[in-house]
């Protein structure tokens, strides 16, 4: 029995791909490679063994010059499904590689489902090892694993990685793994110095509350990392990993960072704000209900569908008191260490979101093309049809990033002929509007569309189109 993917997944497979450097003395450099199938987005049937199970085929080359120099091949069988929520697939894998320029390409294919493959490509530079004390990159640790499981030994280990940078509430620790090396060619082996590692908040350089640790450690060649804080506590926010290494007279020798974004939010309930915490801050110094009000309405969207009802009631009642405590509460929830600083940046967003794609009757942030600008940032690159002949004018927008997935595209059109507001026709991104038959409603400015099935458009502008998609520029 197959079972269906869940509503808005996708046919092909979605997947993180995370790399970390690090380096053998007198050996040379080597890669971890991590890649993160999401479990919701390939299919789960049921093995000989009466299992639920993902299976896929996942490939992986380093490529350089366009020549491949290595390459892994394997057949991936998922955990057993227990439960609604289908789990993910990890696979990690490790590349010795001389320091150069590099090309990484990951294919994942799902065996069980669409024969489409997924591919990902991005470069990958493999530094050589500096004169001076250096760290590797920082390995994030989501548990242990025995000998042999899927996993990244070091120093007698193995270690699950935490592929990501995004720590919900549902997680409670931060844990790490890193190597500094060449301490003891600066200091003389066994001299002293001070090894620490902290979470900072983005920016400051400045550890935030107790998340920081430090030990008094011997130099020598490589000296592993190992370490963690409990973060449930740790506010909502964009934060740094910092590692640093010093000597006896606080001179900084060596330091590395690791992005980490917290989402750890405040408890509001629909229909009672009473409980936040006001007093002095940036949403209480806003009189003017109108001004509030369209502070408000302008955070849909980035909010999610509890926050949206609340946006709603309160466009409708006006009530200042309500419309500060959730103005606030919105912003400390997405960084509680500037909760000001954050709607600041959000709203010179929304200006220039306005000014770009705003009509006499709509705001910006209220069209297609401003909700998906503010949702997901500015795009990478925008393709601009607005006068090709017989087709109605249309943007592609292409993103290396949007959200949690990569490589995703949006396309937009102007039914109307007329304003400047572009609709949304059909995104990649899951939970957005997606209409395979794209092209073709493209096309059917000057020629019905009678065929309910996608299919291709046989014209040169319609092979131009598909090729814009393909091949944003």
């Amino acid at each position: 029995m197959s079972l269906a993917l869940p509503a808005g997944a996708q046919s092909l497979p979605e997947f993180l791909v995370e790399v970390r450097r690090f380096e053998v003395p007198d050996q040379g450099p080597f890669v971890d490679l991590s890649v993160a199938v999401l479990g919701a987005s390939v299919h789960h049937e049921d093995s000989t063994a009466g299992l639920s199970q993902a299976r896929l085929e996942l490939v992986a080359l380093i490529e350089k010059a366009g020549a491949i120099v290595d390459h892994r091949k394997v057949e991936l069988t998922g955990p057993p499904r227990t439960s609604e929520v289908p789990p993910d697939l990890l696979y990690t894998s490790a590349f010795a590689l001389p320091p150069g320029d590099y090309t990484l390409e990951v294919q994942v294919r799902d065996l069980q489902g669409s024969d489409s493959v997924r591919t990902e490509r991005r470069p990958l530079m493999v530094p050589a090892m500096p004169d001076g004390p250096t760290f590797s990159d920082v390995l994030l640790i989501s548990g242990t694993g025995e000998e042999g499981s899927s996993g990244h030994a070091h120093a007698g280990r193995t270690f699950i990685p935490f592929v990501g940078a995004y720590y919900p509430s549902s997680v409670e620790r931060l844990d790490l793994y890193a190597e500094l090396y060449g301490m003891d060619a600066r200091l003389g082996r066994d001299s002293l110095y001070l090894l620490s590692y902290q979470i900072e908040g983005q920016g400051t350089g400045t550890p935030v509350g107790a998340f920081r640790a430090a030990a008094r450690v011997k130099a020598r060649d490589v000296e592993p990392v190992l370490g963690g804080f409990d973060i449930r506590s740790l506010p909502s926010g964009n934060y740094v990993l910092a590692l640093e290494a010093r000597d006896r007279s606080g001179q900084l020798l060596a330091r590395t960072e690791r992005f980490l974004q917290r989402n750890n939010p405040i408890s509001y309930r629909m229909d009672d704000l009473s409980t936040v915490a006001m007093g002095g801050t940036f949403a209480d110094r806003i009189t003017e209900p109108d001004s509030l009000a369209e502070f408000i309405h302008c955070l849909r969207p980035i909010a999610d569908d509890l926050e949206r009802k609340m946006i709603d009631d309160r466009w409708k009642d006006r009530e200042m008191d309500l419309m500060r405590r959730f103005l606030y509460s919105f912003w400390f929830n997405r960084n509680g260490l500037d909760p000001e600083g954050a709607w600041k940046a959000y709203r010179a967003e929304v200006v220039r979101v306005n000014r770009m794609y705003g009509s006499r009757i709509k705001r910006g942030y209220e069209t297609d093309r401003g909700y998906v600008h503010l949702k997901y940032g500015a795009p990478n690159t925008i393709v601009d049809r607005p006068s090709d002949m017989g087709v109605y004018p249309y943007q592609i927008w292409h993103y290396y990033r949007a959200g949690r997935y990569t490589d995703r595209r949006f396309v937009f059109y102007l039914p109307d002929m007329v304003t400047n507001d572009y609709e949304l026709l059909h995104s990649e991104v899951p939970g957005e509007i997606q209409n395979p038959r794209w092209n073709q409603v493209l096309h059917s400015r000057d020629t019905p569309m009678n065929n309910v099935q996608p299919g291709s458009v046989n014209s040169l502008s319609g092979e131009r189109s598909d090729e814009f998609f393909l091949n944003p520029r």
